[in-house]
């Protein structure tokens, strides 16, 4: 399983030499950012200080930093961010206005991609990968005629277009009110009067503002996902893990699932990490982290764990011997024998 896989490719992405640097010095990314928001001590935002004391106060903060980094990473306003980590607009604004300060070359890129995508109608990850986004060319309003004796055809005063219907004094006067309004209720308005001539007024700022917040999430997100890409075609091809008997199963978001022996899978589990953690080398600047965990069943403890509870819910109304049968029944994904032993161990 990649750790912190999204933020680690914002990181690489935006260059940010601070970001860059906690990962290099295995440090909490979350309680580094923290640090720079709050002006205090690493160890003042982590869960247990530096001595092992309980530190609720800096759990707080650094979860508060944790939401803020992913809501930027998947393209929340401010309001979701305050709500996220149940603060005041205010005070959630502050948060990220601290963030940014701190962090420079995250907005600088996050504003680059933007405009990026304006310009060109996608944005790309490391490797090319397009992610189209043709919405984000929209103008904020189109206008037409809904008259029949009136020309139909769109146009868009903002680009200049259809100069002949710019000269009508009632489309320049609605123009003008959309111009000056700020607020949606404000838009409505305006459109509302609009129809009373005849005059259609469609609102692209809803898709506008969707596909900016895209276009930043399909990159890191979408890096990610060639990243695991990579990662299980290196897995495939590795011959290490092909000569003990490795096979990659599925993928579960950022987490890869195999199997192999029993007697290999400490060795698999070292080489497996070894080549996740390295597998982009040649385009990152950032080290990238691994947990490899090694069970006989995927998710076997959460499973033996329902298992048990079930079997010691129906003991009181049978005996040991009819409850196991009635476990057995019940569970035919799993062998009667290793259900047994799961439940008299």
């Amino acid at each position: 399983m990649s750790s912190q896989q999204e933020p680690r490719m914002l990181s690489n992405y935006s260059g940010d030499e601070d970001m860059i640097q906690a990962y290099k010095d295995g440090k909490d990314l979350y309680a580094t950012i923290a640090s720079s928001v709050y002006k205090n001590d690493y160890w003042d935002n982590m869960e247990f200080r530096q001595d092992g004391t309980p530190n609720p106060e800096g759990k707080k903060r650094r979860n508060a930093c944790k939401t803020l980094l992913l809501g930027i990473m998947y393209g929340q306003g401010v309001t979701a961010v305050a709500e996220s980590i149940g603060s005041s607009i205010q005070e959630a604004q502050s948060i990220i206005d601290g963030f940014y300060n701190s962090f420079p070359k995250v907005k600088g890129w996050m504003d680059e991609t933007t405009a990026f995508a304006k310009k060109n109608g996608y944005v790309e990850d490391l490797w090319g990968r397009r992610r189209r986004l043709p919405d984000i060319s929209l103008p904020r309003f189109e206008i037409s005629y809904n008259n029949a004796s009136k020309d139909q055809s769109p146009f868009n005063p903002l680009l200049g277009t259809a100069d002949r219907k710019q000269d009508d004094k009632v489309i320049a006067l609605f123009y003008k009110k959309l111009e000056n309004a700020k607020f949606k209720k404000e838009v409505d308005a305006v459109t509302q009067d609009a129809a009373k001539y005849g005059i259609k007024i469609k609102n692209n700022g809803g898709f506008i503002a969707q596909a900016e917040r895209q276009c930043v999430n399909a990159r890191i997100q979408g890096g990610s996902a060639t990243m695991t890409k990579i990662a299980m075609n290196k897995l495939f091809r590795d011959e290490e893990l092909n000569k003990l008997g490795f096979k990659l199963l599925l993928t579960v978001h950022d987490e890869l699932i195999g199997e192999c022996p029993k007697e290999n899978a400490d060795k698999v589990a070292k080489r497996l990490t070894s080549v996740m953690k390295t597998c982009i080398d040649d385009v990152s600047s950032v080290p990238f982290k691994c947990d490899a965990d090694v069970s006989e069943h995927w998710y076997y403890n959460d499973y033996v764990s329902t298992l048990k509870q079930e079997y010691k819910k129906i003991l009181p109304s049978l005996s040991k011997e009819d409850a196991i049968q009635h476990i057995i029944l019940e569970h035919t994904e799993m062998s009667p024998e290793e259900i047994r032993r799961i439940l008299t161990e």
